[in-house]
């Protein structure tokens, strides 16, 4: 007598590594849920990061090409080789005719070292923290001996 029988699997040892399976994969696709969405978050603040950066280079330039700076109302108007505007709003703030999405308040204005409400500035205290938190702009002008001579009315 010869055994015919062929070794293999029982169903319930096959239902076992099929549940096991499944459970496996459903944690890598929820570990790699979590980590798209940290891509995503680390991406988005990158984004603020630059643009901020970029908005605070842009404005360091015009407060340095300046021949005068004015603010009042939420208003800076900026007089040089070029004319330049910058409004603040709560969600969005305007440079001339351009839109830059960032929430930024303007928190202090400057003119010789003492703060001003408005008129002449020379410096700017900007909040960012809507955007990133703890993240604020100072920018002021470089003041060189001509621009001091003619204001003292030399």
């Amino acid at each position: 007598m010869q055994n015919n029988k062929v070794q293999s699997f029982t169903l319930s040892e096959l239902l076992v590594v099929v549940i096991i399976t499944v459970i496996v994969v459903g944690l890598a696709f929820s570990v790699l849920n979590l980590v798209q969405k940290q891509i995503h978050g680390i991406r988005k603040n990158f984004d603020k990061t630059t643009e901020l950066a970029l908005f605070e280079q842009q404005l360091y330039q015009d407060f340095n090409n300046s021949n005068s700076i004015i603010y009042q109302d939420n208003k800076i108007h900026i007089t040089g080789l070029d004319t330049v505007y910058y409004t603040v709003y709560g969600d969005y703030s305007i440079r001339n005719n351009d839109t830059i999405p960032l929430r930024l308040q303007i928190i202090k204005t400057y003119l010789s070292g003492k703060e001003v409400k408005k008129g002449n500035i020379d410096g700017l205290l900007l909040s960012a923290e809507q955007e990133i938190p703890d993240y604020s702009i100072f920018v002021s002008g470089e003041k060189d001996a001509s621009n001091l001579i003619n204001q003292d009315g030399f």
